[in-house]
């Protein structure tokens, strides 16, 4: 008998990370508390979890990606080899997973084969198709929101034609021929779901554990779904309508949140991150969920943080302000682009103006805030790139002049791949993009490149593949210049960080002529030289002056 039903398996964006040399670049910059490896998983998997065994069945979730990345010595193929269940679900929820997933699945089919072996989530759906067809080691993929196919799966586990019985999978019938079954309504609300049942999760310490400051975090969804349709992402009202079924975002209950808050505080958790913008359900709902938040004294929660899809009034920072339902609150905003003309294009259409009056009341209410970007988007260039850059010095002067201690954080995230199911994606000459990867497996492909600037997987109209490569690395050193200037960081600290920079440079030109060499021994010894070198400091000083001249 079958210890589980359902192992749900969330995997390395890598599975050789730690044998196969990597160079992930601005991608270890940008997430350090995730690692490259993207430990973090979609929160999706909790309430999969918790709604098969709320109906009976026996689940686990496994973070394999945390395993192999806090344990050098972890065998993964003992311990895949030792699970018993009769479905292994991995997920494929953020494209950078593509390799990872494919190789954990094809892993879990080879020591079980008469299990089922499902892939998930945005990548996985966008792809179903190709999916079933190129690997046959996956039997199926659910479509779109996964808890009641997944029930469903369950259930029809035994009978002959299971596939069949279960709505929202793609498989290969009988034939060899792609079939699906036809998509379940989704849920209006997401009152009935659980993001906190943190126990069915092995292990959890690294993944909701900041390795800056020790503190336990946890994310808990405002609602399912988005009214907005920003231009390269998966996760837009477009791509829901197209990918999950869903025309309209489900939203939690403020009842139901000061539930999760409740649980959470008892798990010991000390940070909350309400994602998605509250004001997207209407100024009734910010005030049932600030007025349900507000009277509760936890004992481990210290921080919690809401996401502004666009500036907020001064009223509603105000309002923040005394109604404060944590000791600490901190919002986040992400414009994306400095350039107004871009931002709007991308699907945020609001001034630069209005973004800085946002920071000036954060400052006059004591919140932080954080300000993120991303770089390379379909219509900017060398030049319009510089009115990001001027927007950092600015939002960091209006910090400054407060008088106070920092208020404000800035950063920006490489887009790298460009999200399979975005508007952008699937019309990319409007949004001014050209399609490196279009199939499934062009990223699998990619990604067994080892150095980042390989992976991207577009172009824009201004833009080659290098050139974006460079203005992500030229926009993380003004960035690093502004930190320094506005002593966000040490001048020991922009030292360092600008070493790493100026080796990346030098390594992205080196490894577009490695890459090209046909000797596959040679080239893999010069990815390796390469890796020594970036290991020590005068090595890699010495490298880039001679590479350089």
């Amino acid at each position: 008998m079958a210890e589980y039903d359902v192992v749900l398996i969330h995997p390395p964006s890598f599975y050789d990370f730690r044998r196969d040399i990597r160079f992930p670049g601005p991608i270890d910059r940008t997430v350090p508390n995730y690692t490259p490896a993207f430990i973090m998983f979609p929160i999706g998997l909790i309430s999969m979890g918790a709604y098969l065994q709320d109906n009976g069945f026996k689940v686990k979730i496994i973070n394999l990606a945390e395993k192999m990345v806090t344990d050098k010595d972890f065998n993964v193929d003992n311990f895949l080899r030792g699970l018993n269940s009769k479905i292994y679900g991995v997920d494929l929820h953020w494209a950078v997973h593509s390799q990872g997933a494919v190789r954990v699945a094809e892993m879990c089919k080879g020591h079980h084969p008469d299990s089922k072996v499902v892939l998930g989530g945005l990548t996985a759906t966008y792809f179903a198709d190709e999916l079933v067809s190129s690997f046959n080691f996956i039997d199926c993929v659910v479509r779109g929101e996964g808890e009641e196919p997944l029930l469903r799966l369950a259930e029809n586990f035994e009978a002959p034609d299971v596939f069949h019985r279960t709505p929202n999978l793609t498989f290969l019938d009988g034939n060899g021929k792609v079939a699906r079954t036809g998509s379940l309504k989704v849920f209006d609300s997401i009152d009935s779901l659980d993001f906190t049942r943190l126990d069915l999760v092995e292990p959890v310490d690294r993944t909701i554990t900041s390795i800056f400051y020790g503190s336990k975090l946890w994310n808990i969804p405002i609602c399912r779904g988005c009214p907005l349709s920003c231009a390269t992402c998966g996760g837009s009202s477009y791509s829901y309508r197209r990918l999950m079924n869903r025309d309209t975002p489900a939203f939690r209950s403020p009842e139901k949140i000061l539930e999760d808050l409740i649980i959470l505080d008892g798990k010991k958790v000390n940070s909350v991150f309400l994602f998605q913008d509250p004001r997207l359900g209407g100024g009734k709902y910010v005030r049932r969920l600030f007025e349900a938040l507000s009277g509760e004294k936890w004992s481990n929660i210290t921080s919690i943080g809401f996401e502004l899809f666009h500036p907020a009034s001064r009223s509603f920072i105000r309002y923040l302000s005394r109604n404060r339902p944590a000791d600490h609150i901190g919002l986040s905003i992400s414009p994306e682009s400095g350039l107004e003309p871009v931002r709007r294009i991308q699907g945020r259409d609001y001034s630069n103006d209005e973004l800085l009056k946002t920071c000036r009341y954060c400052r006059e209410y004591d919140i932080p805030l954080g300000v993120f970007y991303m770089i390379a988007l379909g219509h900017e260039s060398f030049e319009t790139i510089r009115d990001t850059w001027k927007l950092w010095e600015k939002i960091y002067s209006v910090d400054k002049k407060s008088g106070r201690g920092h208020c404000i954080f800035q950063d920006f995230g490489p887009m790298i791949f460009l999200d399979p199911g975005s508007l952008a994606f699937d019309d990319p000459v409007r949004y001014g993009y050209k399609l490196r990867f279009k199939r499934f497996q062009d990223y699998y492909g990619a990604m067994s490149s080892p150095h980042w600037s390989q992976w991207i997987s577009y172009e824009t109209a201004n833009l080659s593949r290098l050139d974006i490569a460079y203005m992500i690395l030229e926009s993380a050193e003004k960035l690093l210049e502004y930190k320094r200037n506005f002593d966000r960081i040490t001048e020991n600290e922009y030292r360092g960080e600008k070493l790493i920079l100026d080796l990346d440079k030098v390594f992205t030109r080196k490894m577009d002529e490695i890459m090209k060499i046909e000797d596959e021994r040679d080239r893999d010894s010069k990815i390796r030289e390469l890796a020594e070198i970036s290991k020590d400091p005068l090595l890699s000083q010495s490298y880039i002056l001679t590479e350089s001249e």
